[in-house]
């Protein structure tokens, strides 16, 4: 698991209302990686992406890919078809549905900011 871009949006969600896009996430976290022109870069943060939020939902905690957007304003069917393998729901359902994404960052932002939850497993 890529334990730096995991890190990085645990302080994401550390600021209510926060979120980064997908090309902001690789430069900030030095993924080099350039989602204009390669689908195989695209291909490999969702994998990156998936790999945290299984592992947070496997812990109980909240998806942190929710916190990442397309420029257009919205999380890729990466994130939709994760949650249905999850459980969470069909990822066309989901992805139609304009409450889902907003409530999966409320979730980020509510357990993130809480003290106890950060110093506990901020660094599991």
């Amino acid at each position: 698991m890529n334990n730096k871009v995991r890190s990085f949006l645990i302080e994401i969600a550390r600021k209510k209302s926060g979120y980064i896009h997908y090309q902001d996430l690789s430069d900030q976290c030095g993924l080099g990686l350039y989602f204009r022109d390669s689908p195989y870069d695209r291909k490999v943060i969702g994998e990156i992406l998936g790999e945290i939020s299984a592992f947070e939902y496997s812990q109980g905690r909240p998806l942190l890919s929710a916190l990442v957007i397309s420029k257009s304003g919205e999380e890729g069917d990466g994130f939709f078809k994760l949650c249905e393998e999850l459980g969470l729901g069909n990822a066309r359902r989901l992805k139609n549905d304009p409450a889902f994404p907003a409530i999966q960052m409320n979730k980020c932002y509510e357990f993130w900011q809480d003290d106890n939850n950060y110093s506990k497993y901020r660094d599991k």
